[in-house]
């Protein structure tokens, strides 16, 4: 067995420039050689399963002849001091990175790795430079974490997922490095957390009001951090100027691909991205009602054994100097298609071309039994069809990368959704052909509010034969308005992804004014359920045809079947 070659050691300390402590699991070939190190760092209970053998199997690095360091952050489980989401991890990943190349196995060289949080962690350390850092391998992550977790100006908030973070995988070590913790309120708000997410206005949000009134929570939804933290934290213009080697891995269905096509695109050093049919908890190729083959194992042209393996050889290419027999920086999963395609370059520009596709109506395009069309000619009449927002009955969050307790990531049968009177529904005719899409799809629309607040929910789905309608992409957007029930142009991206529509489905898009809990709501009065409570009914419009037409912008393979 791999453990019986393993030497184990639990919580060694390593003191930082400041004489903090943080504390280390280690694990590391039995034997008297010196090794390089890979290093996770992370907010989490560096003790579970999960990041011992699950997201990645510590024991194969090990036998693969590494040192596999997993520290605890700064104020949590079992290292010192206290935490903050982020404002630490630059200069204390510097610093945790040297301490692991001065390990008396260690031969000098380290690599950091990790997923989400813990992306993020070896994004900071990276911009600070330690001399050590050979390598890094962020996955499902972002350069800008603080300000996501605290929405950008003027865009919806996703509070539903600072939420479900915060109590579900922060709090309760919070509450017991303060003396604070009682289990039995504590798990009332965690068992229930699901029926809580729902609970308005997100900054006097009951569970945190009542366990910890001081957490870092209400800093983040009522965007009082200071403004020097924000800078510091933002590392996008920073990883601009970085030179050392990054493996980027991303999800199509994981609440972090944006952000994770983001720091890919503007990071300076050698760089190679893979995107698999994945969601933020798994890569195993189940997304939902769908699997998805060669995901877990046997991934990208090469068919290397799984995710394990490419870390692996990854670490060996800039580590120990064994090139990686990997011709093209980026590995893409082709849905629909179920295989990987390699590719030079991210975003695609030389393998597709720009499709245009129209919103057709009459004005009753509510419901998927409306008169709403998708079609590839413009539409010389004008129309408008009106959209619902009412506030108590919301749209309700389903699939995607939804990221939040109760709602499971990746792709569903939306049908049922699409039978909303508030939800507007645009189809296409049965494709002739195999439809390959292939990159980021975008929206220009046409559309008006009666409220000072205009927010829209875009879904594309892939309608089968037998009439259920899967999600593919879908993106929430929020706008000021300027005058009421004035036509503006609304121009978006929806979501990147790689899949094929077969012939005889159909493409539909659906459009509502709400997603919850995910996104905070639109009172209609200039508030949302970020702050307020009380709203009112009002409708938006979406508007066809003529000087008003809305379309969508398909990138679709050169390739793809004539």
């Amino acid at each position: 067995m791999l453990e019986e070659r393993m030497v184990v050691e639990k919580n060694i300390p390593c003191t930082l420039s400041d004489g903090t402590v943080l504390r280390s699991d280690v694990y590391r070939p039995d034997g008297e050689d010196k090794y390089p190190v890979l290093m996770l760092r992370l907010p989490y209970d560096k003790g579970t399963p999960r990041y011992y053998d699950e997201y990645l199997e510590v024991p194969r690095m090990v036998e693969a002849g590494y040192a596999v360091i997993l520290q605890d952050v700064r104020g949590r489980f079992a290292s010192d001091g206290e935490f903050y989401p982020c404002i630490h991890e630059a200069k204390d990943g510097y610093d945790a990175v040297e301490w692991a190349a001065r390990l008396p196995f260690s031969n000098g060289k380290v690599g950091l790795f990790g997923m989400s949080y813990h992306g993020y962690t070896q994004l900071a350390a990276a911009t600070e430079k330690p001399p050590s850092l050979k390598a890094i391998a962020p996955v499902m992550t972002g350069g800008n974490l603080l300000e996501g977790f605290v929405g950008r100006e003027g865009e919806p908030e996703t509070s539903a997922k600072l939420k479900n973070w915060v109590l579900g995988s922060m709090i309760e070590d919070q509450l017991k490095r303060k003396g604070t913790f009682d289990q039995r309120t504590f798990r009332f708000y965690y068992e229930n957390v699901t029926e809580w997410l729902s609970q308005s206005p997100a900054n006097e949000w009951q569970p945190m009001k009542v366990l910890d009134s001081d957490s870092y929570y209400f800093d983040l939804i009522n965007d009082t951090i200071p403004a020097e933290w924000k800078k510091n934290t933002n590392l996008l213009d920073k990883l601009q100027d970085i030179d050392i080697p990054a493996l980027f891995m991303g999800g199509w269905f994981d609440a972090l691909l944006d952000s994770t096509l983001e720091v890919y695109q503007c990071y300076g050093g050698d760089k190679m991205l893979w995107i698999g049919p994945w969601t933020h908890e798994e890569m195993t190729g189940r997304c939902g009602e769908k699997f998805f083959d060669h995901a877990e194992t046997n991934i990208g042209v090469d068919q290397i054994k799984d995710p394990t393996e490419v870390h692996i050889k990854w670490f060996d290419q800039w580590l120990k100097d064994k090139p990686m027999s990997v011709d093209k920086p980026v590995h893409l999963y082709r849905m629909g298609e179920n295989h990987w395609e390699a590719y030079d370059e991210w975003p695609l520009v030389k393998e597709v071309q720009e499709n245009e596709w129209f919103l057709h109506s009459k004005g009753a395009s509510q419901t998927r039994h409306g008169d709403g069309e998708l079609a590839q000619q413009p539409l010389s009449s004008e129309s408008v069809s009106q959209m619902k927002l009412d506030p108590e009955h919301p749209v309700p969050t389903r699939g995607g990368g939804s990221l939040i307790a109760g709602c499971e990531s990746g792709m569903f049968d939306m049908s049922d959704l699409q039978d909303r009177e508030d939800v507007l529904v645009y189809t296409s005719a049965p494709l002739g052909k195999d439809y390959a899409i292939l990159g980021t799809i975008k929206a220009a629309l046409c559309v008006s509010s009666q409220s000072e607040l205009f927010d829209m929910s875009l879904r594309m789905t892939d309608v089968d034969p037998q009439g259920k309608a899967y999600n593919i992409v879908d993106s929430f957007h929020r706008k000021q308005v300027k005058e009421a029930d004035k036509p503006f142009l609304l121009q978006v991206e929806i979501g990147a992804t790689a899949y094929t529509l077969k012939k005889g489905h159909r493409l539909r898009l659906d459009i509502a004014a709400s997603n919850a809990p995910l996104y905070d709501i639109n009172l209609n009065n200039g508030k949302t359920t970020k702050t307020h409570t009380d709203g009112k009914v009002a409708f938006e419009s979406v508007y066809h045809g003529g000087d008003f037409s809305s379309k969508l912008f398909l990138p679709i393979a050169k390739n793809n079947n004539d």
